[in-house]
């Protein structure tokens, strides 16, 4: 079940892909679900791809306390079958990309978010926006270390993301949900 609540920390890992790799990165991405899935991965996350700008994949991990994150750094790193054959695919996802992949931490800002909250798992389009200063719009804010912000909205359609995305100014990206993987046990 997802959570009730936004995640504190938000994990944030994007691969920039070439306009030409986006279905040989989905066929990539199809097998690390179900290697995560047979070799024991505990985690969920929301994969998500660009529909505007340059072509992008996202892996969203949500976390309530940074001793879930290292809970979770400490499970993977001893799960070294699972380690192996996902280097082994991010072996071959190298000449999909167009820049090297960045994975950062952003943390929850309950202040600056209004409405409704990202609940990961929910919602099939995604409307994200950066920005400093106040949010161009309601939504879930997450600050990053460099203190810039980024504030999340889902919707159900493509119609609504692209009212939202239009109304919160040039920063904003559309992505829809790739997959969610779930860990059997949830």
């Amino acid at each position: 079940m997802a959570q009730a609540r936004p995640p504190q920390i938000l994990e944030i890992s994007r691969d920039y892909l070439k306009p030409d790799a986006v279905a040989e990165n989905r066929k990539l991405e199809r097998r690390a679900e179900h290697l995560c899935r047979i070799l024991g991965f505990s985690h969920s996350y929301v994969t998500i791809e660009s529909v505007s700008g340059p072509a992008e994949m996202w892996y969203l991990n949500g976390f309530q306390s940074q001793a879930e994150v290292e809970k979770l750094r400490q499970e993977y790193e001893h799960n070294t079958e699972l380690l192996a054959a996902l280097n082994d695919i991010t072996q071959k996802k190298a000449p999909l990309k167009r820049a090297e992949s960045t994975d950062e931490f952003a943390h929850y800002r309950s202040v600056l978010s209004r409405g409704e909250p990202l609940i990961l798992g929910r919602g099939r389009f995604f409307v994200i926006v950066f920005f400093d200063g106040d949010p161009p719009q309601n939504g879930t804010v997450f600050e990053m270390k460099d203190g810039s912000r980024m504030l999340v909205r889902t919707t159900q359609t493509s119609s609504e993301a692209r009212v939202l995305a239009a109304s919160a100014g040039l920063t904003a990206r559309i992505f829809r949900s790739y997959f969610y993987f779930r860990p059997k046990d949830m």
